[in-house]
């Protein structure tokens, strides 16, 4: 599906039927008759139409002298919701196309932070397509600065119940929202070689505005890369907090188990000794029963005594 969208007299973007030049193209899973169209109408690589297309496809740069294009690949953050009503957080690419009368977004999902253009809530300059293109990144990075902020509320909600209670099912949304975390860290990183390398790329000249825009990019692209790192950081302390305690916790049970089964074993120690068919000391006595429970009853609680002292039954 292509959906071409051009300025307005009153410098809105509208969707148009045809496409022409100085237009923006917001391409999504396109049919191959739409893909022979789109290459065909402005004159774009087809490898980077695929390239663009692939869900796999790792974020970088690069420009085909032949076409004079350039291909830009940018990691999306991206979230979905489960069936127990949690989220996953994932990256998926979206290409971004530019040439001096083009500029067109390609992707094989949907990515509804682009309907912020096309609705005209945020700007976007298809008149100067590398500022567009700019545009379109720092909306990215916006999207990544709030998706780790609700992660980091997600965290600190989750936190709070396990301080509460150790239950499974906080510890797998905690593991879910570090391998999102850990999606994002990558993601960021790739996105960062890319922005640096389009700011020393003589193909992607930028005026002194759009070159300070790009440097904010950066900026605000390294403070996600360090909100993500500290959240993973908290993350993983906070498991191997609770790793410990869960350990610790299992511990004191065991020495409570065994504190008590040596102190029950006595008795039935006793009891074996004097049940067997061989002469013992006051077995003949008819009060022999009460002389086995009286020795069993103080062994016991001599023992118990000195596990007291050796505080064993905390």
């Amino acid at each position: 599906m292509i959906h071409a969208y051009s300025y307005d007299n009153k410098h809105k973007l509208t969707k148009r039927s045809a496409i022409k030049p100085g237009m923006w193209l917001n391409v999504l899973d396109p049919t191959s008759e739409e893909i022979t169209q789109l290459q065909t109408k402005t004159n774009v690589p087809l490898d980077y139409i695929y390239y663009s297309l692939d869900r796999d496809e790792s974020a970088r740069t690069e420009y085909d002298e032949d076409y004079k294009t350039t291909l830009v690949i940018f990691d999306v953050p991206q979230i979905k919701r489960q069936k127990n009503r949690s989220f996953t957080y994932r990256t998926t690419p979206v290409g971004i196309l530019i040439k001096e009368d083009y500029l067109i977004t390609i992707s094989i999902t949907r990515k509804p932070f682009l309907d912020s253009f096309s609705d005209n809530r945020r700007a976007l300059d298809i008149e100067n397509p590398r500022k567009g293109c700019l545009q379109i990144i720092s909306h990215i990075i916006s999207n990544y600065q709030r998706y780790l902020k609700d992660m980091n509320k997600i965290r600190e909600q989750v936190e709070t119940k396990l301080q509460n209670s150790l239950q499974n099912e906080q510890l797998y949304n905690l593991m879910g929202v570090q391998r999102g975390l850990v999606y994002f860290l990558l993601s960021l990183r790739t996105d960062s070689n890319v922005l640096e390398t389009l700011r020393r790329a003589q193909t992607f000249p930028l005026n002194e505005d759009d070159d300070d825009f790009l440097e904010d990019i950066l900026i605000e692209n390294h403070q996600a890369v360090e909100m993500a790192q500290i959240s993973n950081k908290i993350i993983n302390e906070t498991t191997d907090t609770y790793s410990s305690i869960i350990n610790n916790n299992m511990n004191q049970v065991m020495k409570f188990l065994t504190t008590y089964s040596i102190i029950l074993t006595i008795p039935t120690l006793v009891f074996s000794f004097y049940g067997m068919n061989v002469d013992l000391p006051l077995s003949k006595s008819h009060a022999s029963w009460i002389i086995t429970i009286i020795i069993s009853v103080g062994i016991s609680i001599a023992i118990a005594i000195r596990f007291w002292q050796k505080k064993y039954f905390k």
